[in-house]
């Protein structure tokens, strides 16, 4: 009692120079209400006087629009008093500038404004906001590191781990926030200020795995040697053990934002249960939102400047994802031969293209999701009926009746650019359309062979999947320059005849599905070396005359390749 009468007694002088103002009721979009008047308000704290004189705080945001206008009203108009500094002057601090902007743009202004300035010991603004209907008591508990949970209760994120982060670890990872002139970005480019954030991770990859405390990097470091480089916080001492217990509570739990949560994969991002049609948002796009939107995101401020999503391309909502970008759409609703998202995460790890390029690629597992919700027509919600079963799906697609491999491939492949088909003549080689029916071409050395050698593949990396001839004759190419073509997935025609190529060069070569002819004349290519063929059945031709095969190793590779023409 005597702590409220000196609250009182503090803001008397700033009442007498105020209008007061009404009792009303205030409302929650939950449907509690509390009756009473505002009489002050710190950023989006404010605090209301009851009928009996005892004093609440509620937040901005807990309050219906009707409730939140009337309180931008009240701040615009000067009638109840801002927080004084100790010098007496006025103070407006970010968040309360937000109250006003909040009016004239819901959307909230990047970078978000810095966390409000921490408060002198027994200062009237420094007793949290109680939101309408809370127990005070617990609100209390929260603000001095979190409310403990009881031993059979489910971890809260926002009750009990965002707390402990907003004490200990937000004051170098929280959101981007301007001191002094200048933008100050969390540390490491980690933010830890919402759930949302501190499960995306950083450009290293995520730091909680949900259900696995061993791989979860929020963990390890808390749990480090003080004197250890990694520990953390690097300030203040360690955390207790219980709020260390905390931590691992909710990881073990599931890490998710909300108690009780369902930690089942097929909940968000995984597989759906059989027969079970593909829902966007519930088993897609999860997973886009992690691997993705760090670069297709929105549009953001860092540093002064306004970063857009790369490629022009963003993928953080159904209908952007849909619409695609400057070249054209991204998903072929009923085909994902003819996506390109799908494309672009199915093909080779090493490939330079592969999407997200970053972490790990996606599994089997997560890639039959995509390729299921865009045979079920890529809708925004699901389809009726699952046109395809849970089972994984032929990988190899069967060409159409009277359709050339050739043609096949040209579907998936977008024509090169004309600045990638100028680099790519840079190298002295003649690259030439195969057919003005699609983007395919023919790469050919000709008069620059003699020049040509391991480093002048590089020169074809922009255009390799485009490559669908590749004719290496008499340059001085190595087997290890054979590491390099194996990354032209669509390659089906490649001479390297009267090469140094050897048995090795073979081995790069065992897992191009699509070639059908090779020429190894007047290589040092042996009868090991074609033991790298025998899976390639898609060979139709080989020339090996004026190699090192003899005829026992050929008779080999017929017997493993029956329909290829083999001339030796």
């Amino acid at each position: 009692m005597a702590g409220k009468n000196s609250l009182l007694l503090f803001l008397l002088p700033i009442l007498s120079t105020l209008a007061v103002e009404p009792f009303r009721i205030f409302k929650t979009p939950q449907g509690h209400s509390l009756e009473g008047r505002v009489i002050g308000y710190e950023g989006k704290n404010f605090v209301i006087q009851m009928k009996n004189g005892s004093l609440r705080g509620v937040t901005f945001d807990q309050l219906v629009a009707e409730d939140k206008k009337y309180l931008i009203q009240v701040v615009q108009q000067k009638r109840i008093p801002l927080r004084k500094t100790a010098q007496g002057t006025t103070e407006k601090t970010g968040q309360e500038k937000n109250v006003i902007k909040e009016k004239q743009d819901e959307v909230p202004a990047r970078p978000p404004a810095p966390p409000p300035k921490k408060l002198r010991t027994g200062s009237f603004f420094s007793y949290p906001a109680v939101a309408l209907g809370e127990d005070p008591s617990a609100i209390l508990a929260e603000s001095a590191g979190g409310a403990i949970p009881a031993a059979d209760e489910p971890i809260d994120f926002n009750k009990h781990i965002m707390p402990i982060l907003t004490e200990r670890c937000n004051s170098c990872h929280d959101a981007p926030h301007e001191k002094n002139g200048r933008t100050i970005n969390p540390k490491a480019g980690l933010r830890l200020d919402s759930h949302e954030w501190v499960m995306k991770g950083n450009d290293s990859g995520p730091i909680v795995k949900p259900g696995n405390i061993d791989e979860s990097l929020i963990y390890e470091v808390l749990t480090l040697p003080p004197d250890d480089d990694l520990f953390m916080p690097p300030k203040g001492g360690a955390l207790t053990a219980e709020r260390i217990e905390i931590i691992k509570r909710w990881i073990t739990e599931g890490a998710t934002a909300a108690a009780g949560e369902s930690t089942d994969p097929t909940a968000a991002g995984g597989m759906p249960g059989p027969d079970e049609p593909i829902d966007f948002e519930k088993h897609l796009m999860p997973r886009i939102r992690d691997d993705c939107t760090g670069c297709h995101g929105e549009p953001y401020v860092k540093n002064g400047r306004t970063i857009q999503p790369k490629a022009g391309l963003r993928l953080d909502s159904y209908e952007l994802i849909i619409k695609g970008n400057l070249d054209g759409e991204i998903v072929s609703p009923g085909s994902p031969e003819e996506s390109t998202l799908y494309q672009v995460v199915t093909l080779d790890p090493e490939d330079d293209e592969i999407m997200p390029p970053k972490g790990d690629p996606w599994d089997e597992e997560q890639i039959l999701v995509l390729k299921r919700w865009i045979m079920e027509g890529a809708k925004a919600k699901p389809s009726a009926t699952t046109v395809v079963q849970n089972e994984k799906p032929k990988v190899e697609e069967v060409p159409k009746k009277g359709a050339s491999i050739l043609d096949t491939i040209a579907k998936k492949v977008r024509p090169a650019s004309k600045p990638q088909l100028e680099a790519a003549m840079k190298s002295g080689a003649l690259v030439t359309p195969l057919s003005e029916k699609h983007s395919l071409v023919r790469v050919e050395l000709a008069s620059a062979a003699y020049q040509t050698d391991d480093s002048s593949l590089s020169l074809f990396s922009n255009i390799k999947n485009n490559i669908s001839h590749l004719d290496l004759s008499k340059s001085k190419i190595s087997d290890q320059a054979l590491g390099t073509v194996k990354g032209y997935r669509n390659l089906t025609w490649l001479s390297l005849r009267n090469t140094e190529v050897g048995d090795r060069a073979l081995e790069s070569l065992a897992m191009m599905e699509s070639l059908t002819y090779l020429n190894l004349v007047g290589t040092k290519v042996s009868d090991n070396g074609l033991k790298s063929l025998f899976s390639i059945k898609s060979l139709e031709e080989v020339y090996l005359w004026n190699s090192k095969v003899s005829e026992k190793g050929v008779k080999n590779l017929r017997n493993a390749l029956p329909n290829c023409k083999i001339v030796f």
